[in-house]
């Protein structure tokens, strides 16, 4: 192959990667609102709203911090996960190497609850417990299921 064909081959090549950069980007300029469509978010109090589009800078902040959404079912989802999230926030410690706590994971082979001991790192999860009581207390009152679907995505 000659120099030229090896330029023309390179430019045919960025050419391509170029259309296939500008056609991501159609797709993702879909999947945001545009003026007047219908969305949901949740409000402060935690109940779900719905509003039409207008680009305002409020809605475009919520839209940064995943507070928008297509359908009321998707926001009653994060809602509700918000609240399992904060009830097992007022259950659980701060992560500390220097004593020993425990967390809990889930084995998505048998279905079950694995209490752990991170003693080096800290979990994805981020609870941690000062011991195994507290933690299964925290499991019993927020509840293994409810668990399981707003931190797993996990329905039985």
């Amino acid at each position: 192959m000659n120099l030229q064909e090896e330029i023309l081959k390179v430019k045919n090549e960025m050419i391509d990667e170029f259309d296939k950069r500008v056609e991501a980007l159609k797709v993702d300029e879909q999947e945001l609102p545009q003026y007047g469509d219908e969305f949901c978010y949740v409000g402060v109090n935690g109940r779900i709203f719905i509003s039409e589009w207008d680009g305002f800078a409020s809605e475009k902040d919520m839209l940064e911090i995943g507070n928008v959404f297509k359908t009321i079912e998707q926001a009653e989802f994060a809602a509700e996960k918000l609240k399992v999230e904060a009830e097992l926030r007022k259950h659980s410690d701060v992560w500390n190497l220097e004593k020993t706590q425990y967390t809990f994971s889930f084995n998505w082979e048998d279905g079950r609850f694995n209490v752990e001991y991170p003693d080096y790192k800290q979990y994805a999860n981020g609870y941690y417990f000062d011991n195994i009581i507290a933690l299964q207390d925290a499991i019993e009152t927020v509840g293994k299921d409810r668990i399981k679907k707003y931190l797993f995505g996990v329905e039985d």
